[in-house]
């Protein structure tokens, strides 16, 4: 999965805005296959995951407060999710990692009960490993909930859960 269907999965399964999330999603020109090399079908897919995105009812661009978080989900009684993605690309996962990891860091402006912070990545065994090398310990003080995505599915680990290791 290239970056732009995760966000847009996660958008859909996690944070639809007909279920009162408004969800603003940044997208920058790699995603849409701007600039670069890229797999010769990531310019279709992303495209198909943008106006997907559009359908859902989510704002593209950097949010007012937050600026240029992946996705930024608020609700009015759920609280707010700040989200970094991660997802197939040119580079290694682990640089990825490190990038998306240093991003919410970065990010971490807000501490209150009502914001929670995230990663996500695809629901792909090589991802899950990436993902395994968060220390629960580490996330649970940081409350940063982790997702594996899918076309059709999420799963959720919350902050300080252990994420299962299903290769054994």
């Amino acid at each position: 999965m290239y970056q732009l269907e995760v966000k847009r999965a996660l958008v859909q399964l996690c944070f639809h805005p007909a279920n009162g999330w408004a969800v603003t999603v940044d997208v920058d020109p790699m995603e849409r296959a701007k600039g670069g090399k890229h797999h010769p079908d990531k310019a279709g897919r992303a495209a198909e995951a943008l106006a997907g995105l559009q359908r859902l009812g989510a704002v593209l661009g950097k949010h007012a407060l937050f600026g240029s978080v992946d996705v930024v989900a608020e609700h009015v009684r759920l609280g707010t999710r700040l989200i970094e993605v991660e997802a197939d690309s040119s580079r290694q996962r682990e640089q990825a990692m490190y990038s998306a990891v240093g991003q919410l860091l970065l990010s971490m402006k807000l501490e209150s009960p009502r914001v929670r912070y995230g990663l996500a990545v695809p629901d792909a065994p090589e991802w899950i490993r990436q993902l395994r090398k968060i220390p629960a310990a580490l996330s649970r003080k940081l409350v940063l909930d982790l997702y594996a995505v899918g076309d059709k599915h999420v799963q959720m680990f919350e902050a300080g859960s252990a994420i299962p290791d299903w290769s054994r």
